[in-house]
């Protein structure tokens, strides 16, 4: 059993891409990456020099700055173009950059997302562990022949001229500090403790999107109420949360520009099945300075789950936003509302805030939107957290319900 529970957990474990340099040599394009998964391994990325060129172009490589790599993608439709991110931090201060990216980019991201042991990376045929810098030019005849898999071949031989390129000061891109040090190897696998990774991305980052053009607001613009407990109900009186439920779908954008166009808060959970068919749609509400939980990821009761399947569950669905958005998800609502000791004990133990509810409009049975307004305007929403669904109802309800607790003087808050 405890074998089962290991496999089943290492699909979720959180995977970083931190990107040292971009590289060309042989009229081909390479990252220098280091990937943290399960242990922390130096590795050379071909990529195609379209994906390169578009990330070349955003990535300055200043020095203190640390640049990583999102796993995560969307399609563009009105640009026609994948898009993925770059996050650049710099002890408490990070910008994500988007950058356009192949299709065969994107099918590297699934590859790496896909892998379930460390061990399996180099059967991706687009990496390769790196050369050492030690010892590389006395080397360099017998690289090719001591090696048995014929797959990474020509990328020994890659390797050796972007090293020389290094070596010799013509790259553009020059690694950090921690990585040029004559005396450190390229090969360099070393244990690392997964939480205490977590925790320095944690410490040294909270990413967000960058803003667009003339429509996005900014995220202190809105009153926002901080959650002190494990659980919460309910928040100080004088203030309302509107909450949204099982998105993201083809509602949110339409939801998202109503908050917007009052200047009020809000707060989305995602399901992390909807989040794989709408990325844009949660990209959109972060970028507009919304906030962001999680509602595990394919909506099951929790209280009649094992402890190790609501840990997946959560996880899996934390990573997932937490790829599209670049930062930790800490909130969290529990399917139904239904949880058990096991969930509170994943919430402390992962650092979540469990936000539950203590005004439903019960939309979900389908109701009109007069029906859910006038539940809003018979209720005490004053401290008042209300349950609300991403549905048409609910968008045809939501300027009179604003207005209305607008005209109640109440703030209508974000939570966090």
């Amino acid at each position: 059993m405890i074998g089962a529970k290991g496999a089943a957990m290492s699909v979720y474990q959180e995977r970083l891409l931190e990107l040292s340099s971009i590289e060309r040599a042989f009229d081909k394009s390479f990252f220098h990456i280091k990937l943290t998964f399960e242990q922390e391994v130096e590795l050379l990325w071909e990529v195609d020099d379209d994906t390169a060129g578009s990330l070349k172009a955003i990535a300055a490589f200043e020095p203190n700055y640390k640049y990583r790599l999102s796993l995560q993608s969307f399609w563009d439709a009105s640009r026609q173009q994948n898009i993925s991110f770059l996050t650049k931090t710099y002890r408490d201060h990070s910008d994500r950059l988007p950058f356009s990216c192949s299709k065969e980019y994107v099918n590297a991201l699934e590859s790496i997302k896909q892998i379930q042991q460390i061990s399996k990376i180099q059967a991706l045929p687009f990496l390769s562990m790196n050369m050492p810098f030690n010892g590389l030019n006395q080397q360099q005849p017998e690289v090719t022949s001591r090696r048995d898999n014929h797959k990474l071949g020509w990328m020994a031989v890659a390797v050796i001229s972007v090293m020389s390129t290094i070596l010799l000061g013509y790259s553009g891109h020059s690694f950090t500090s921690e990585t040029t040090s004559s005396e450190k190897t390229m090969v360099k696998v070393e244990n690392v403790d997964k939480e205490a990774v977590v925790k320095q991305e944690e410490t040294e980052a909270a990413p967000f999107i960058p803003r667009e053009e003339n429509d996005v607001v900014n995220q202190s613009a809105f009153p926002v109420i901080d959650l002190n407990e494990v659980i919460s109900y309910s928040i100080p009186e004088g203030s309302v949360a509107l909450t949204f439920d099982d998105g993201p779908s083809k509602y949110s954008v339409e939801i998202v520009n109503i908050l917007k166009k009052y200047q009020i808060g809000g707060t989305f959970f995602f399901t992390g099945l909807n989040v794989k068919k709408y990325p844009e749609s949660v990209q959109y509400a972060k970028s507009n300075g919304y906030a962001i939980g999680s509602h595990s990821m394919t909506h099951p009761n929790f209280a009649n789950l094992p402890p190790e399947m609501q840990e997946s569950e959560l996880l899996q669905a934390n990573q997932l936003i937490a790829e599209v958005i670049g930062e930790k998800i800490d909130l969290f609502r529990p399917p139904y509302g239904a949880n058990n000791a096991a969930t509170i004990d994943l919430m402390t133990k992962h650092q979540q805030k469990m936000v539950l509810w203590n005004k439903d409009t019960e939309d979900w049975k389908g109701r009109s939107s007069e029906e859910i307004f006038h539940y809003v305007l018979s209720s005490q929403a004053s401290g008042s957290i209300i349950l609300l669904h991403e549905s048409q109802s609910v968008i045809e309800a939501l300027p009179q319900i604003i207005e209305y607790l607008q005209g109640q003087g109440l703030q209508i808050v974000s939570l966090n």
